[in-house]
């Protein structure tokens, strides 16, 4: 039975989109700039669809290895392709809207900018409708319109652009997670790929960003101020410090000396971790062979084994001082920052202490006239309470009466509750007694009724 061919998850993916499975997707594919004064609201429709596909494209990976770059080329027009409706004819005059509202931004232009792109697609489609149709009418003249406007746009417009919504998204997600991982310095410090090894995936959901993508991503923090990066070394400021005080963050020679360190025990950590394996298989190759009496195969085998092995004794040795000098390393770190802070403590105290509130002449004397103040106070409290105590004994005794009062009344209220159910009581007992003895009656007047008729019988007879 023939294989059955690999679903491309791209196409997989549009056909999940409602516009693609209907007749719409043909208009969204067609030649747009025609419709831009004949059907304004029908060609901002599109720009904005276009927009969201695009950026939603990118996101999940599904145009390439980058999630936050999009390359404009012929090959974009073609995974673009769609049955019935072919390839999309104006993807250059939609790349061209969408630069003009730096929803794309040229990554030349990007990684240049001394200031991060910060406008969003997400503010850009929270606008009101009429300021789409606005920029639609306000457009600039640098995009063609005219006739042949796709071919030239399309021409004019390939390249590498950046999606400035998704590289916020990423950093929104990113930096909450980043107190918990650069707990010291050299946590803090990376390269590019090392960045993407351990960062790559916590930016966007299901994805890992590319080396490309961490670059941009990099730049995209030096430039608010949460790390400093070369395009080599990237180096974050420490945890929960303000990216406004971080703006001298600097990449040193000791920081690139670390990171060629930390390289080299990684490197070291691959080789050793290749060499075991190696072992594993030359071992198990050995006792093949050695099982079928080849020992010619088998005693090969043995010798390419125990060149392994020395090899590897050699790589761990080399680690661990490699790993001696790196753990020294982030104690001379540790302990800098330490006695820094120390210092930045003294000094801090010393500039408190020197304040003339807390000089000693001025601490007796504020304290001399408190105590004064004290006193002046106290003689004031007792002057208004003399005045005030032939009133607050009145208001006393007033309260002293209406107190015996209400309990007084509380005793006389308790007392006729009590009597009222000692009468239900006697009440209760009294009727009891009396049906008590209205049973013994009614017996002796049956029992003096048979003696009555018993004697009219004896009459009788």
């Amino acid at each position: 039975m023939a294989a059955q061919p690999a679903l491309d998850p791209l196409k997989s993916y549009l056909a999940t989109i409602s516009e693609y499975s209907t007749p719409r997707v043909q208009f969204y594919y067609s030649s747009l700039p025609s419709r831009k004064h004949s059907n304004p609201t029908g060609y901002s429709g599109a720009i904005s669809w276009w927009r969201k596909t695009l950026v939603d494209l990118v996101a999940r990976g599904l145009l390439s290895d980058d999630k936050l770059l999009i390359h404009v080329d012929e090959e974009l027009r073609e995974k673009l392709r769609w049955d019935k409706a072919g390839r999309p004819s104006s993807l250059g005059v939609i790349v061209a809207e969408l630069a003009q509202t730096s929803d794309l931004v040229p990554t030349v232009t990007y990684l240049s900018s001394p200031e991060p792109q910060t406008l969003s697609v997400v503010s850009l489609l929270a606008r009101p409708f009429w300021w789409g149709l606005s920029r639609i009418w306000g457009s600039s003249r640098s995009i063609e319109y005219g006739e042949a406007a796709d071919e030239k746009e399309w021409v004019r417009r390939q390249g590498d652009y950046v999606v400035p919504d998704l590289v916020e998204r990423a950093v929104s997600s990113l930096l909450p997670k980043l107190p918990d991982l650069h707990a010291d310095a050299l946590s803090r410090l990376y390269t590019v790929k090392s960045f993407q090894e351990k960062l790559g995936s916590l930016c966007l959901p299901n994805v890992k960003l590319s080396e490309r993508d961490c670059e941009v991503l990099a730049g995209y923090l030096s430039k608010q101020g949460h790390c400093a990066f070369d395009g080599k070394v990237i180096k974050f400021a420490p945890p929960l410090s303000d990216p406004a005080s971080s703006s001298s963050l600097t990449i040193t020679d000791a920081d690139r000396s670390t990171i060629t360190l930390l390289t080299t025990l990684a490197t070291l950590s691959a080789s050793i971790t290749s060499l075991e394996s190696r072992i594993a298989s030359e071992q198990a190759q050995f006792a093949g062979y050695a099982s079928e009496k080849r020992m010619e195969l088998a005693k090969a085998h043995l010798i390419s084994r125990k060149r392994a092995e020395k090899l590897l004794e050699e790589r761990a040795g080399q680690r661990t001082k490699v790993q001696e000098v790196v753990w020294a390393i982030e104690r001379a770190i540790g302990d800098e920052e330490t006695m820094s802070a120390l210092s930045l403590g003294t000094s801090t105290l010393r500039t408190i202490l020197s304040s003339p509130t807390l000089q000693l002449d001025n601490i007796e004397s504020t304290t001399s006239l408190l105590d004064e103040t004290l006193i002046s106070a106290q003689t004031v409290n007792e002057a208004v309470d003399s005045v005030s105590a032939p009133l607050a004994r009145e208001v006393e005794d007033e309260v002293d009466a209406e107190l015996r009062e209400l309990v007084e009344a509380e005793k006389r209220k308790e007392g006729e509750e009590e009597e009222r159910k000692e009468k239900e009581r006697v009440e209760e007992a009294a009727k009891k007694l009396e049906e008590a003895t209205k049973v013994p009656a009614t017996a002796e007047k049956r029992e003096e009724s048979a003696e009555r008729q018993e004697e009219r019988e004896k009459a009788l007879a």
